[in-house]
């Protein structure tokens, strides 16, 4: 019924409490994000993850594709999606290659999508090591504070955007 209504996050949260997760609860879930024109996340609920890693593994030992930085950042972002923050964590942390900003970023999106915080907090300091002058990093951090009421922190992070010199990049769209 969330998912209908256009409140996936919530439906996402409710979703990974349900101590059984049958056909019904999944169906449901795949449903909403579908209808709402979000057909990567309905593809990561509908346990597509499983066979994200197994293209990714298969780029190399199939193919002799090493994966860039781009390659490790869709895998994160497939994993952040579908709630496997701390999967998505580990599996930047074996990267054999330094990750880059796009790699922290698609986790710093996913830990705003389900609320986590200190992951949040961990991904947008390395963007911001990485690519300092990036205002979305920083608005990103300070909507995760303000999503679980953490005021302050909010206050804070665009506090420190303005004491650098940051600026907040208006939003545009194409329509």
């Amino acid at each position: 019924m969330y998912a209908k209504c256009g409140a996936l996050a919530f439906a996402s949260k409710v979703f990974d409490m349900l101590p059984k997760k049958d056909q019904v609860a999944c169906s449901s879930l795949v449903s909403g994000y579908a209808q709402n024109g979000l057909l990567e996340e309905a593809c990561s609920h509908a346990g597509l993850v499983e066979r994200g890693h197994s293209c990714f593994h298969s780029m190399t030992r199939d193919f002799g594709i090493e994966p860039d930085n781009r390659h490790f950042a869709c895998m994160v972002d497939l994993l952040g999606r579908s709630g496997r923050l701390k999967e998505a964590e580990r599996f930047i942390d074996s990267m054999p290659i330094d990750p880059d900003s796009l790699v922290w970023t698609s986790l710093l999106a996913a830990c705003k999508l389900h609320g986590d915080v200190e992951l949040g907090k961990v991904a947008a300091e390395k963007v911001m090591e990485l690519a300092p002058g990036r205002s979305g990093t920083y608005i990103s951090l300070s909507n995760i504070f303000a999503d679980v009421g953490k005021w302050k922190e909010a206050v804070e992070i665009r506090r420190r955007m303005s004491r650098i010199g940051v600026i907040k990049e208006p939003g545009w769209s194409f329509t």
